[in-house]
């Protein structure tokens, strides 16, 4: 029994860390995208701040979605990134966990 303890806790480890991870999926409304190359900008100055994992933006609906490690970055600071590049970004999704 004492040779499987070490595979038991190593599964253990494996599942409580996807628990406490800190992704996190938001979805920000960015009314100032009124070009083809605005997505494009979003995504660069959205998806430059540590801890974003991903951002998909998107003229047609004028919204960015998120993903990023809360652990690292918070949504306030990733709306902040965005504003810098010139496009506003209103937090429409609450945070769910992905």
């Amino acid at each position: 029994m004492k040779l499987h303890t070490p595979v038991l806790a190593l599964i253990g480890l494996l599942a409580a860390s996807s628990v406490f991870a800190g992704e996190q999926t938001v979805t920000f409304s960015v009314p100032g995208m009124n070009c083809p190359s605005c997505p494009f900008i979003v995504e660069s100055a959205m998806g430059s701040v540590e801890g974003v994992t991903q951002v998909t933006a998107d003229a047609d609906t004028l919204t960015a979605e998120v993903v990023f490690d809360d652990t690292v970055v918070s949504a306030e600071d990733i709306a902040l990134a965005s504003a810098a590049a010139g496009y506003e970004a209103d937090l429409v999704a609450v945070p769910s966990g992905s």
